[in-house]
């Protein structure tokens, strides 16, 4: 649950943050002729700074300078913002699936599977994109940094002219968005456990140790019920025994009923022992 209500919310402030920013910095140029010029330099997202250029003041005859700010860490930002709007996406999807369509999701356990490996492939792709676009901003940030801007102007390098920042870029946006991707990667990789019970594999592997403990059980009734069959043993011998019948008189004595082939008794005219014979 967590999951279906945060995960949409912190991607939205994740490319919100990233994507929609826009900065500019201030500086102000005073010639030795007493000549005074404001320069604006405005950046953005993708960051692309081999695209912003200003014009600056040579304080010599009216001159002017174009000048390019050096750096592109497009890709990275880029990055970031295609994983939040990406894992926005899902996460609706997910949450449309979830409440809607709950026997469809569940259906052959394919739904959690699916969720399951989608959850693994966001966690850490926000990992990747986070750690990324952090030390992209840090780039960002030196770049636009005013000292370094002053040092490009050549106006400023001299000592006659004097030059000084007005305002600097506000960079609470940006550094809100690398918050907001570490909090994206603590939330899909906290769900993986989760999404790890829905699909139902971690029962599946408890199932051959109680299997085994089911035949230990019963290997075990088997013994003891055979053990008391050999107690039964002796009473049956003594009841074979019983149904021996001796006749002294007729010099012999008979066999109970068995599956062997009748005996052939040979008496002796002495009462001498009688010899059976069993033909097998």
């Amino acid at each position: 649950m967590c999951m279906v209500i945060f995960a949409p919310v912190l991607a939205i402030f994740a490319f919100a943050t990233c994507g929609g920013y826009s900065g500019q910095l201030r500086v102000r140029v005073d010639c030795a002729d007493k000549t005074q010029t404001n320069i604006t330099v405005s950046f953005g997202y993708p960051f692309r700074f081999e695209q912003v250029h200003f014009k600056v003041p040579l304080c010599e005859l009216q001159r002017h300078e174009v000048l390019f700010l050096e750096g592109d860490f497009s890709t990275p930002a880029q990055f970031f913002v295609a994983v939040a709007v990406f894992a926005f996406l899902y996460s609706l999807l997910a949450t449309v699936v979830y409440f809607f369509y709950q026997n469809n999701y569940r259906e052959k356990n394919r739904g959690p599977l699916l969720d399951f490996l989608v959850t693994v492939i966001f966690s850490f792709l926000w990992l990747l994109s986070s750690c990324a676009w952090a030390k992209a901003l840090s780039g960002v940030k030196e770049t636009v940094d005013s000292t370094q801007v002053l040092f490009l102007m050549a106006a400023c390098r001299e000592t006659a002219n004097e030059c000084e920042a007005l305002e600097k870029p506000v960079w609470t946006r940006l550094n809100t968005s690398v918050v907001f991707g570490f909090l994206n990667i603590t939330l899909w990789a906290g769900n993986i456990w989760f999404a790890y019970k829905e699909t139902g594999l971690h029962k599946t592997r408890q199932r051959p140790t109680r299997t085994l403990s089911e035949k230990q059980s019963s290997f075990s009734q088997r013994q003891y019920s055979q053990g008391s069959f050999d107690q039964s043993g002796p009473s049956l011998g003594q009841q074979l025994y019983r149904q021996v019948s001796f006749d002294h008189s007729a010099g012999g004595f008979s066999l109970p009923n068995s599956s062997l082939s009748p005996a052939s008794v040979f008496t002796s005219s002495s009462r001498g022992p009688l010899i059976l014979i069993n033909d097998m």
